[in-house]
């Protein structure tokens, strides 16, 4: 298993409500194509942060990456809409981007 993620593993077992650590476990299963692990992670980090936009964003990324595409559209309207519930333009620009590129998947 990637170092990384066995480091991060090990500080979540002393803080297992660490949001940016679940984040950051989550985006080295990303980069070690274990999209399943990342979305566990995703899910955690929403669960801990229900406000937790990059969370939810690279959430429909991973979905995306793995073929989910009706999933991620999902994952990415969620996205879309917290954004602009906090007023994040750039955000939502850029999950329109994304949601775009997926077509009518």
């Amino acid at each position: 298993m990637n170092r990384r993620i066995e480091t991060i593993r090990r500080m979540l077992e002393k803080d297992p409500d660490d949001v940016f650590l679940h984040y950051s476990l989550a985006m080295e299963y990303v980069s070690a194509g274990l999209y399943d692990e990342a979305m566990d992670e995703f899910h955690i980090c929403v669960r801990l942060d229900e406000a937790h936009l990059p969370a939810r964003v690279e959430a429909g990324k991973c979905l995306r990456s793995a073929g989910r595409l009706s999933e991620a559209r999902e994952a990415f309207l969620d996205a879309l809409e917290l954004a602009l519930e906090k007023g994040e333009s750039h955000t939502a620009d850029f999950i329109r981007q994304q949601l775009e590129a997926l077509g009518d998947a």
